[in-house]
């Protein structure tokens, strides 16, 4: 529903350069509440961009074209920038030169230089340029700034920022990712900075660390301390889980804002619980009818830029804020130790390798291998939200998904080796990209004239035979897991087929067993995440057998079967060795193997289908209000299912009932019933003998290592809110 205009945004009319997530997500809907769309105009290269803008909000004037062509016939006072970071400077520069008044979106800039060139023809050309540090305006942040400056709390001795979680914003240019863009601390650390000046005062850089390797940094440990001695510790992942908080150390007290909160602190004098406080009024400009929310805060922002535009008070960030916050990236930047490889030299016809499914599991530890060898690697990917891992390289990007044939005959230009790892094990299309994908991705490879192409698929395709003789590829496909394993095994035949007229291209075919290792998924930290959440359980106590494999060692057969002329036309299992689930999961789960109960795959799977019926409580008081349902209680699978999980087996059914009554209470789940086909009671064992005797591979890493690394990564990248 449309507002009306605010009175500090009526009559401007708006050009924004960039018609991204950015724009869309907020800028826009700030200004629908403002009332202002219809004196917006958005300009953007991209048709598909303009296109969702106008259907997502009629009445706004979508040009197409560059940040070059957005001024052209264009009234608007008013310009911001929302292109992509490396555009700021020059669109900026532009629109100063054009006579327009500026809000650029963050950062302005990285360098102290380019701020201060803006700033001095922003001077020159009598305009205003302001940097749109939109989290300044968020009702948590603003009151804590409130509560610091009122001294309540005394003067602040230390600040612990915290913003760690798998990346989650959507963008739609490839460039969000561009090295010169900068990584998550250009991108968010800019706004903590901005902000803990506020707090203290300039800081001094102390010590920095990042995992940037030739890319874009996605992990990030900073140190700062302020003039006043204030210390300053700032942390940033894209990756990895984590809390999301601020919290401001005071002589007689502190401060906490936590992101999952925008509209309140938490504050609390030494020695005395905190209290939550929030503000009255949570916008400096607001209306009364915005939401406290970041949409809020865009507004209080445009609205603020407008003030400033009119020569009123105004809190928004300009050019000399941006440059010490540049200052401070510039100088953090300067510290990274060398990329972990060197480049190699120059192919002249193209990277060594591409990967299909970089952004993946296996994918990513493949890379990093490519890299610290110093090969050159191209890499495919459908949507730029999933680079924040293979970003930290400078890696090529060839932009599509396996499914488009002349994306992937241009991946394919001038590469020696194809890695196709890529998966989609959910869609309604998965069949299409197992299947139809590897083809194109294979096609593509045999007409550019690739030395090898190297296609991993699953031990599942052989199914799990009752035999006690090792499974090895003389076994018939029998594929296990639904139409995953099936479409593997429908790709498998097509490729060994394709092998026999493939030319000078040679293909080769992995069958991994259980694959694991740090950043893993069904086999690390999904078990690992039920035990967490107390919803593990054995199967069969977890005497089935597991064939495992560490992704560091699956990594060398990849590489063996690339180098390995022997082994076109040839598919091959491997697998580390074979112990029992609970000799495997048991380091992994973060507590005694004893600890997590048992069930048989019926069992279990009855447990589930029963507790979907009906609530516990109700079953608990009938228990104990009524004699005749504790006897009929005693015979029910679903309550000697429900005892066990909560380890009393022998007693009575009142205890019984009430354990079901106390598990429902804490809502504790029963494991779920797919773990059954996961962990399950197997006895087959694979056996990895074809791929020592052709490609010379055998594990380099032992299970109990391969265990403590992972264990280690689980630990450190354990969820800690």
């Amino acid at each position: 529903m449309s507002q009306a205009a605010d009175p500090a945004a009526r009559g401007a009319r708006y050009l924004i350069l960039g018609g991204g997530s950015v724009t869309s997500e907020y800028y826009l809907p700030a200004l629908r509440l403002l009332g202002a769309l219809d004196r917006v105009t958005v300009a953007d290269p991209s048709q598909a961009s303009l296109d969702l803008l106008t259907a997502g909000f009629p009445g706004i004037d979508a040009r197409l074209g560059g940040y070059e062509q957005g001024f052209q016939a264009d009234a608007a006072e008013t310009v911001i920038v929302a292109a992509p970071n490396a555009l700021h400077v020059p669109a900026s520069r532009l629109a100063l030169e054009d006579g327009r008044d500026v809000l650029c979106e963050k950062p302005l800039a990285l360098s102290e230089a380019a701020c201060a060139g803006l700033a001095q023809l922003a001077r020159d050309r009598g305009r205003l340029l302001k940097v749109a540090m939109s989290r300044r305006y968020l009702p948590s942040w603003r009151l804590a700034r409130e509560i610091v400056a009122g001294g309540e709390l005394g003067e602040v001795r230390a600040i612990e920022a915290s913003d760690c979680a798998p990346f989650g914003w959507r963008p739609r240019s490839f460039a969000f990712f561009a090295p010169e863009a900068g990584g998550v601390l250009a991108d968010m650390g800019v706004h903590y900075l901005d902000f803990l000046e506020s707090l203290v005062g300039p800081m001094r850089p102390l010590a920095y660390a990042d995992d940037a390797r030739g890319g874009v940094e996605s992990n990030v440990e900073f140190r700062l301390q302020s003039d006043a001695g204030a210390a300053v510790e700032l942390r940033l992942s894209r990756t990895r889980p984590g809390e999301t908080f601020v919290r401001i150390e005071c002589e007689r007290g502190e401060i906490r804002i936590d992101k999952h909160d925008e509209r309140a602190v938490v504050v609390g004098a030494a020695g005395s619980p905190g209290r939550r406080v929030s503000s009255l009024q949570p916008f400096r400009n607001g209306r009364g009818h915005w939401p406290t929310s970041f949409v809020g805060s865009f507004c209080d922002l445009l609205v603020d830029f407008q003030n400033a535009v009119q020569g009123l008070p105004s809190d928004i960030a300009d050019v000399e804020d941006a440059r010490r916050t540049a200052a401070l990236i510039e100088w953090a930047y300067a510290q990274r130790r060398p990329a972990a490889a060197p480049a190699a030299p120059a192919r002249t016809e193209g990277p060594d390798a591409l990967i299909t499914g970089a952004t993946g599991f296996i994918g990513g530890h493949l890379l990093d291998r490519l890299r610290e060898a110093g090969a050159s690697v191209r890499i495919t990917a459908r949507h730029p939200s999933t680079l924040a891992n293979v970003a930290r390289y400078p890696v090529q990007l060839a932009p599509g998904g396996v499914l488009d044939a002349e994306a992937m005959r241009q991946a394919a230009k001038g590469v020696r080796t194809v890695f196709h790892l890529a998966v989609d094990g959910s869609s309604p299309q998965a069949r299409r990209v197992t299947v139809e994908g590897t083809r194109n991705v294979v096609e593509a490879a045999i007409g550019a004239g690739a030395d090898c192409v190297v296609v991993l698929s699953t031990m599942y395709v052989f199914g799990f035979p009752d035999t006690d003789a090792p499974v090895d590829e003389t076994f018939p496909y029998r594929p296990y897991g639904g139409a995953y394993a099936r479409s593997k095994a429908t790709m498998e035949r097509w490729c060994l087929k394709r092998a026999e007229s493939s030319g000078a291209t040679r293909i080769v075919v992995l069958n991994p067993s259980c694959v694991f290792g740090p950043a893993g998924g069904a086999y690390t930290t999904t078990p690992f995440e039920l035990a967490q959440a107390g919803a593990f359980g054995w199967i069969d106590g977890g005497v089935g057998v597991c064939n495992y494999n560490y992704v560091g060692n699956l990594v060398d057969a990849m590489l063996r079967a690339a180098e390995t002329p022997a082994a076109h036309g040839q598919r091959f299992i491997i697998s580390d060795g074979a112990v029992t689930w609970r000799e495997f999961l048991g380091p992994l789960l973060g507590a005694p193997a004893d600890a997590f109960p048992s069930f048989s795959a019926r069992e279990l799977a009855a447990l589930n289908r029963r507790l979907e019926r009906f609530e516990p409580r109700a079953l608990a008081r009938a228990i104990i209000a009524s004699p005749g349902v504790r006897g009929a209680a005693r015979k029910s699978g679903v309550i000697r299912a429900a005892s066990r999980l909560l380890g009393v087996a022998d007693q009575p059914a009142p205890a019984v009932a009430e354990a079901v009554a106390v598990c429902a209470e804490v809502e504790r789940p029963p494991p779920p019933a797919w773990i059954a086909q996961l962990y399950g009671p197997a006895k087959t064992r694979f056996s990895a003998a074809k791929a020592e005797a052709v490609l010379g591979w055998r594990p380099r890493v032992e299970l109990a290592e391969a265990q403590r690394l992972t264990r280690a990564w689980l630990e450190a990248n354990r969820p800690t809110a």
